[in-house]
């Protein structure tokens, strides 16, 4: 499973979005803050955890049977896309 953080954000919604159009998504996990916040990726069958940095706990759950995990954060920037 591929684990992505920050995907609640501008960037990491956009990186899995592509994802999506490369693996299923039962091989996508997210780890986010607000789990609420993408109740639509859960209900694509994208793996929903909550993830908070400050939370040591809370990583070890989200991050569980990760083959890889993705850290996305970004900047400034204008772009709205990303390319694989």
């Amino acid at each position: 499973m591929l684990i992505i953080t920050g995907a609640s954000g501008k960037l990491g919604g956009l990186v899995v979005e592509a994802l999506q159009r490369l693996v299923t998504a039962d091989q996508i996990g997210v780890s986010v803050r607000d789990p609420e916040k993408l109740t639509d990726l859960a209900a694509r069958g994208v793996r929903v955890r909550r993830g908070d940095y400050e939370d040591a706990d809370s990583l070890r759950h989200a991050w569980e049977g990760a083959s890889r995990v993705l850290g996305v954060c970004s900047g400034w920037g204008q772009n709205d896309t990303v390319s694989p």
